[in-house]
C-alpha cells in the first residue's frame, strides 16, 4: 500500500521547497521530490575546477529582508541564510564606456551630460515611483513600463538605463513589462538597501529551507524523477515516480513548470479546455547565457555592474541576439560571487560571472560564439582580468533546462502585462487538491523573490482550506 502524506511536493526549486518548510513547520507531514541530484532548479550552485558556480547571474535584490527571508522567519529559523550585502563598493553601471555609480542621481546626471534638461524629469521619475499610492500602481500593473517612462521623458539615455534595470528586475523587455510590477519591486529595493548574495552560492536558499523541512519532520527526495500525477474524479491523489513508487495525498504541490504540470505529469483531459488553452499561451520570460571566468588572482573588488554597450531604441529588438544575430558588443549583469565569499573559489582565486539574454534553441556553436563576445565585453568593462584568466565556461538555456526545465528561461511565466497581478495564473488549479507554486503561480517580486512570495500566499490558502493530519 502506498506511503500518505498531507502534502507531496514535485519540484525543489525556491518555490517547492519554501512551500515544503511552512506546511512542515505547520505540522503537515510532506515530502518534496526533485529530479535532480541537487537542490534549487535554477537557484542551485554547482562544483567545477574546485570552484562553486551558480546557474545563472544572481543577485538578490532585497536579500535578507524580503520575501526569501519572510519564510524563513515564518518558520523561526530566520538566521540560516548568511547574507553579504551588495556595497563596499557601490555596484556600478557601465554606460556606453562610462562608468557611474548605480544610483538613481548618477543615473539622472548622465542623462543631463548628453541630453541637457534630463536631469529634473529623471529625478521626478523616480521620485513619483517612491512616492505613488498603491491604488496607483494597481492600476499600473497593465501599463507598459515604456509607456509609463514616456509621460515623464522620452530620452534614449534615460530609456537605456532604466530598460536595462527592468532587464535585470524580470528579464522581459520594457515594452512588455509591467509598470506596476516594476514600481513596487523598485521601492521594495530602494527602501530595504539590502541587496545581497548568500554565503556558500545561490544553492544556500533553497538548501536553508531543505533545512527546515527536515527540521520539522518532513522528507526530501533527490533523484526522483517522477512520472505521474494521479487525479481521479476531478481530485488529486497521489504521484507516481518513474520508478513505479508511488505515494498518497489529497494535496499535491507541482514546482515542476505550469506547462510540463498540465500536460504532462497530469494530462490535458483531465482539466477544463479553457484553461488548458490559457496555459498553453503562457509565455516565459527571457533566457539566458552566461559565462564563468575563473581567475588565478583576484583583479577587482567590484561586486556588480551592470554593462550598457548601446543606446536603447526600438530597432535594436530587430537585430543583435535576439534576431539570432551574434553582436559585436554584448550588454549584461556582471557579478563576482568570490567578492561576497571567497570561499567559492580555491584560496587566493577569484571567478567572475557575466550573464545576457539569448535565444533558446540555438547551436553549441553559436552559443559558443556569443560567449566569445561576452568574454571581450567582460575584458572591455575589467581589463585587469585580461593576463589572469585559468579558464572560462559557457552556461546556455540548454543547461538550464536540464535543473529547471520550462525551456531553460531565466525566471518562469514572463511579469509581463498581460501574465501579472490579477492576469497571472493562480496557484489554485481546477483539480481539487492541486496547486501550482514557484514563478509560474501568483507572486510578486524579482526572481527568487518571486518564488518565495508564491509559496507564502500558497501557504495561506492552504491554511485556510486544510487540516494536516495528527
Amino acid at each position: 500500500m502506498a506511503e500518505k502524506f498531507d502534502a507531496l511536493i514535485v519540484g525543489g526549486g525556491v518555490g517547492g521547497c519554501a512551500i515544503g518548510a511552512l506546511l512542515a513547520y505547520n505540522g503537515y507531514k510532506v515530502k518534496l521530490f526533485d529530479k535532480n541530484k541537487i537542490i534549487g532548479g535554477r537557484c542551485t550552485t554547482y562544483n567545477y575546477k574546485g570552484f562553486k558556480l551558480d546557474l545563472g547571474v544572481h543577485l538578490f535584490g532585497v536579500g535578507p529582508n524580503g520575501y526569501l527571508g519572510d519564510v524563513l522567519k515564518r518558520i523561526e529559523m530566520p538566521d540560516a541564510i548568511k547574507w553579504v550585502l551588495s556595497k563596499d563598493p557601490r555596484p556600478l553601471m557601465n554606460y556606453c564606456g562610462e562608468e557611474l555609480i548605480y544610483s538613481r542621481k548618477a543615473m539622472s546626471q548622465i542623462a543631463e551630460k548628453y541630453a541637457p534638461g534630463e536631469f529634473d524629469k529623471a529625478m521626478k521619475f523616480f521620485a513619483d515611483c517612491l512616492s505613488i499610492r498603491k491604488k496607483q500602481i494597481r492600476e499600473l500593473y497593465y501599463t507598459p513600463f515604456n509607456e509609463f517612462l514616456n509621460q515623464y521623458s522620452t530620452n534614449k539615455i534615460i530609456h537605456t538605463l532604466l530598460s536595462g534595470i527592468v532587464g535585470q528586475y524580470f528579464c522581459v523587455l520594457p515594452e512588455k513589462a509591467s509598470a506596476g510590477e516594476f514600481i513596487r519591486c523598485f521601492r521594495q529595493v530602494a527602501s530595504s538597501r539590502s541587496s545581497a548574495y548568500p554565503i556558500g552560492g545561490c544553492i544556500a536558499i533553497p538548501q536553508a529551507y531543505v533545512d527546515g523541512i527536515k527540521k520539522y519532520g518532513g522528507e526530501v527526495q533527490l533523484d526522483a524523477k517522477i512520472k505521474k500525477i494521479h487525479v481521479e474524479d476531478d481530485r488529486a491523489t497521489g504521484i507516481e515516480l518513474e520508478d513505479g513508487t508511488s505515494y498518497e495525498s489529497d494535496i499535491i504541490i507541482s514546482n515542476a513548470d505550469i506547462q510540463n504540470t498540465v500536460s504532462n505529469l497530469v494530462g490535458e483531459r483531465k482539466f477544463p479546455s479553457e484553461y488548458v488553452e490559457r496555459v498553453k499561451n503562457l509565455t516565459y520570460a527571457q533566457y539566458c547565457l552566461s559565462i564563468k571566468v575563473a581567475l588565478d588572482e583576484k583583479v577587482t573588488d567590484q561586486k556588480l555592474i551592470l554593462y550598457l554597450p548601446y543606446e536603447y531604441s526600438e530597432i535594436d529588438r530587430t537585430s543583435g541576439i535576439f534576431a539570432g544575430e551574434i553582436p559585436d558588443k554584448v550588454g549584461g549583469m556582471i557579478t563576482s560571487p568570490t567578492n561576497y565569499d571567497p570561499n567559492l573559489a580555491p584560496p587566493g582565486k577569484q571567478s567572475i560571472f557575466f550573464g545576457t539574454g539569448c535565444l533558446p534553441g540555438e547551436t553549441v556553436e553559436k552559443y559558443k560564439k556569443i560567449g566569445e563576445k561576452c568574454l571581450e565585453s567582460l575584458k572591455t568593462v575589467l581589463p585587469a582580468l585580461e593576463d589572469h584568466i585559468e579558464w572560462y565556461k559557457t552556461d546556455t538555456p540548454t543547461l538550464v533546462e536540464t535543473y529547471a526545465g520550462e525551456y531553460g528561461n531565466i525566471i518562469g511565466v514572463g511579469q509581463t502585462v498581460d501574465q501579472i497581478y490579477e492576469r497571472r495564473p493562480s496557484q489554485v488549479t481546477p483539480i481539487k487538491g492541486l496547486y501550482i507554486v514557484g514563478a509560474e503561480a501568483g507572486g510578486h517580486g524579482i526572481g527568487a523573490e518571486l518564488a518565495a512570495n508564491s509559496a507564502l500566499e500558497l501557504v495561506d490558502i492552504l491554511l485556510e482550506k486544510t487540516i494536516p493530519a495528527k
